[in-house]
């Protein structure tokens, strides 16, 4: 080992040719001879030893090695008839086809006849190595090849023509048309698999040409989820310019587009990736084309990357330095913080500096924490930062922080004063320099005469630059309260002056000039000895200024004493931040604060709406809205995109959905036919088609069955719907009716409680009269010892739109009442907050009860066939996809009926269908009893998720 050492030392700087080289045992090697064996082995005729040989190189390539001498024996393998081997010259011929092209260039037709290969990783492999090729003269060649491979069966294959199509972009620009016809081709592909790629071959293609996106706009949002993480990041990108230039900006009291809410919709459940770029990608969305209201979803998702590596953690808090900045100069944010002033304050704690963390980190989080004080946590603030002030690497920033929290929240300005005046007599000239500098914006309007001398005293002990010129900028300043100290200073300084810092001077002689002003007797000697000195400084600033001081002062005029002595403004405090704003989130040019190479600036939002109908493109026209007592009812976020299949009289809607639902199933045989028969282009047009006829099949019985209806709807026009805040969502599905009645019932109120008054909930498992977004419940409302008569009144304290509002019940003695209210649970475990007032003659008593509803309570059985069950199922994977194993043991039809308010669908065993109560969102159950299994299919992630823990732990209960 010694003499390999020695030898490397003897011949590292001798041997410079790169004909020669070290082996990994020490032994100089020449490279004709390097790879002797590995040709030997490559022309060999025995299969076993190409594949060894090919191991060797793929294993040598990527360590990084260079092997591309090999090329000319690899590429002879290209024609193999092993499968596997093919597959690892491909590999090889991949990495090094662009720097070897001569030689690749003789292999073009064995390329073109992999293209035509059965097996799809040949086919795949075949077009990558041909777009690796960068010779123009192949691009027709390539341009046939990804023609053919954007149509291919394979969606693997069908992935690699969308990479191979910038590549040839670069190459042939001029070929742009034809390739945004493939790539309009696969942005309507089905495969999630192909869409993260088509978006890029997009973005690096034509990324200013977003009319194309029009017609795939919702299909792009709905498979948003099941991209790979990093085609989510691009597409989550090229969707925000999309909605900024498509979209009007979003304001509180305006109703959202319906494709700007299934934007927003689509893209909330990534905000618990794993991935930080797709929840950074997320996070700039709901920040640029989000209504401010919705933008506290995006803190608890961007404070939880804090966890991740150092980077992660940069690059975090930077855009969450600018969201905070933006909070304090943007408009429309200022909405969101009404009672907050940003939405990170909830975690506070999180920004508190950790001894782990790097510099720039912790100036970052003390950057944050500044924006973040307000009057309520000012204290919580100031106490964590006067800890940093005794750490020698942030006392510092700390100190400037806590002169900004003395700014932006003037109670604590007293406070703060204070404190910085005790840190002056401190042995640390660096932390006293701080402090000079911060007391300087503090002291601008009013300073103490006593702080003022206190500071003066400080001017031979002080030597930092920029402190010294901050105790001459307040002199200056306030110089009617210190004249006679002023000249003194003056004095002092002048004896220094040469030496000086350049700034120091400067501020010396703008106190020069007020002096001269204010005293000219006592100090026109010591200000002209000034001037003198500064008429030959090597600065060219300070020079200028003395020149300019001097024709000032030195010639008769009437403006030199406004013009010296006027009072200046106070500086305001302004985050470092607030420029970054005008960058995108999350992009590269954001982080450094400058415009990078392809950064693309996002557009303005539309003043004015653009037609929504260029979007329908295959998919019906969705209606938006629906008109009641000459007033229209916006449709709420919870359901925009429910298609409206429904007649005004229950005679007539029975009859349209039972021919609807005919309808469907015809539909439904007709895809299966034009599946065996047709692409999926041609299948989606029918679909779109069969869309509209059953509109307008439903337009044309709403206008026979208008005068009908017509004395109902005058019965109507009577009553005041305006007092219950709707949600009027509509379902695609027919409701059944409850299977069995719900073993979930409870007291909210025990006589234990209250001494007599008890409260017991039960669920109707029946459409409420006041939503069909709301869960219907019975309230029996009961006294049995009291024989006084009294009133007992229900109060939510939620929100209105989510409950049906106040009741109150008259209670004559011993009696039992029952009243009906309805709760919109929003298809999540939320609790409902009542606030229950029991009054009687003797005294009146208040109570919180809470409601809360079972998962199986907020559903509702539909009617559902076994091949539409199977359609909706096969559309469900990945995240709406849940599978849980557990022993189903006797478990019968009506067990589940009691636990779930389904139904089982006809001709099946273990198939029950439902929707959410809310939302409308399909929930799908699969019980296999011989797997002891059960499947949960659920349009809605989250739900699916808690409808498996709740089916689970029900299980658990009937072992």
């Amino acid at each position: 080992m010694l003499a390999v050492q020695i030898m490397r030392m003897a011949y590292a700087e001798g041997l410079t040719t790169p004909e020669i080289e070290y082996s990994e045992g020490g032994i100089m090697i020449d490279n004709k001879t390097r790879f002797a064996d590995l040709r030997e082995m490559l022309d060999s005729n025995k299969e076993n030893l190409k594949m060894d040989a090919m191991k060797r190189v793929i294993s040598m390539v990527a360590k990084g090695k260079d092997c591309s001498e090999l090329f000319p024996a690899v590429v002879k393998n290209v024609a193999a008839k092993n499968l596997e081997l093919k597959k690892l010259v491909y590999v090889y011929l991949v990495r090094y086809a662009e720097e070897q092209q001569e030689l690749a260039l003789l292999s073009i037709s064995t390329f073109q006849r992999g293209l035509k290969d059965h097996n799809q990783l040949i086919r795949a492999s075949a077009l990558r190595v041909l777009s690796s090729i960068r010779v123009s003269m192949i691009a027709p060649v390539m341009m046939l090849a990804i023609k053919e491979a954007v149509r291919d069966m394979s969606a693997y294959v069908r992935k690699v023509a969308a990479h191979a199509i910038p590549k040839l972009f670069s190459l042939e620009p001029e070929l742009q048309p034809q390739l945004i016809e493939c790539i309009d081709y696969l942005l309507g592909d089905k495969r999630t698999l192909v869409l993260g790629s088509a978006v890029y071959a997009f973005e690096e293609t034509c990324p200013d040409q977003l009319q194309i996106l029009h017609k795939h706009y919702r299909n792009l949002c709905r498979a948003l989820v099941d991209v790979d993480e990093w085609g989510q990041v691009i597409m989550i990108g090229l969707l925000t310019r999309y909605a900024r230039s498509q979209f009007v900006a979003p304001k509180s009291d305006n109703p959202l587009d319906p494709d700007h809410f299934l934007l927003l919709q689509s893209a909330k459940p990534l905000l618990q990736n794993r991935n930080c770029s797709v929840v950074m990608a997320v996070a700039q969305l709901f920040y640029h084309v989000a209504p401010p209201q919705q933008l506290s979803i995006v803190s608890k998702a961007l404070v939880r990357l804090l966890s991740g590596p150092r980077e992660v953690q940069y690059v975090v808090l930077v855009n969450i330095a600018t969201i905070c900045a933006a909070s304090d100069s943007n408009s429309v944010l200022k909405e969101i913080f009404a009672i907050s002033k940003n939405i990170f304050e909830p975690y506070l704690k999180s920004f508190f500096v950790r001894n782990g963390d790097s510099m720039n980190v912790k100036l970052l989080k003390l950057q944050i924490l500044k924006s973040l004080a307000t009057e309520t946590n000012v204290q919580i603030v100031l106490k964590e930062l006067q800890t940093y002030v005794k750490m020698n690497d942030l006392a510092g920033p700390a100190i400037e922080a806590i002169g900004h929290c003395a700014l932006q929240v003037g109670t604590v300005a007293e406070i703060c004063l204070t404190g910085l005046v005790s840190l002056i007599a401190n042995s640390n000239e660096e932390l006293v320099s701080s402090v000079v500098v911060v007391l300087k914006k503090l002291l601008h309007q009013k300073a103490p005469l006593s702080l003022l001398l206190r500071l003066l005293r400080l001017i031979h002990s002080i030597k930092a630059p920029s402190a010294r010129s901050c105790v001459i900028w307040l002199v200056s300043t306030h110089i009617n309260q210190v004249r006679g100290y002023s000249i003194d200073l003056l004095r002092i300084v002048a004896k220094t002056f040469s030496s000086e810092a350049e700034i120091v001077k400067l501020q010396t002689l703008n106190l020069a000039v007020k002096l001269w002003v204010l005293e000219r007797e006592k100090s026109e000697l010591l200000v002209q000895y000034v001037l003198q000195l500064a008429r030959y400084d090597k600065s060219y600033d300070v020079r200028d200024r003395c020149r300019f001081i001097r024709n000032l002062i030195l010639r008769p005029n009437k403006l030199n004493i406004t013009l010296l002595l006027s009072e200046k403004p106070a500086p305001i405090s302004q985050s470092q931040f607030k420029d970054r704003e005008f960058y995108q989130l999350g992009t590269l040019s954001h982080l450094l604060n400058q415009k990078c190479l392809n950064y693309r600036d996002l557009p303005d939002f539309c003043e004015v709406q653009p037609d929504p109908s260029v979007r329908t493109g295959l998919e019906a026209i969705i209606p938006q809205n629906i008109q009641m007592k000459d007033e229209t009812i916006n449709n709420s976020s919870n359901g925009i995109y429910s298609d409206i299949c429904e007649d005004d009289s229950d005679e007539d809607e029975s009859e349209s959905e039972e021919e609807s639902e005919d309808y469907s199933q015809t539909d439904e045989s007709e895809e299966s036919e034009s599946e065996e028969e047709t692409d999926e282009s041609e299948e989606d047009s029918d679909e779109g088609g069969s869309e509209d006829d059953c509109e307008l099949q439903n337009n044309q019985k709403i206008e026979n069955n208008t005068n009908t209806a017509a004395n109902n709807m005058d019965l109507l026009l009577d009553l005041d719907f305006t007092s219950v805040a709707m949600d009027i969502i509509t379902s695609r599905w027919k409701r059944a009716s409850a299977m069995a009645p719900s073993n979930n019932s409870y007291e909210i109120l025990t006589s234990l409680q209250t001494g007599d008054l008890s409260i017991k909930v039960n669920f109707t498992r029946s459409p409420s009269f006041f939503s069909n977004t709301m869960v219907s419940i019975d309230l029996e409302i009961s006294l049995s010892n009291t024989t006084d008569d009294s009133k007992v009144s229900l109060i939510p304290l939620d929100d209105l739109k989510t409950t049906s509002g106040p009741i109150y019940v008259d209670m004559l003695g011993k009696s039992v009442h029952k009243a009906n209210i309805g709760i919109n649970f929003e298809d999540t475990v939320k609790v409902s907050k009542w606030k229950c007032l029991w009054e009687r003659e003797s005294k009146s008593s208040e109570y919180i009860v809470q409601i809360s509803s079972p998962l199986g309570e907020q559903i509702e059985a539909i009617e559902m066939t076994k091949v539409q069950f199977d359609s909706e199922a096969s559309k469900l994977t990945g995240m709406y996809y849940n599978k849980i194993q557990k022993n189903l043991g006797g478990l019968t039809t009506f067990d589940i009926y009691h636990q779930c308010n389904c139904k089982l669908i006809l001709g099946t065993d273990g198939y029950y269908s439902a929707e959410t109560v809310a939302n409308k969102q399909l929930l799908l159950l699969k019980f296999t009893k011989t797997e002891n299994n059960v499947e949960i299919f659920s349009e809605n992630v989250l739900f699916g998720n808690l409808f498996a823990n709740y089916i689970q732990a029900w299980n658990i209960e009937k072992r």
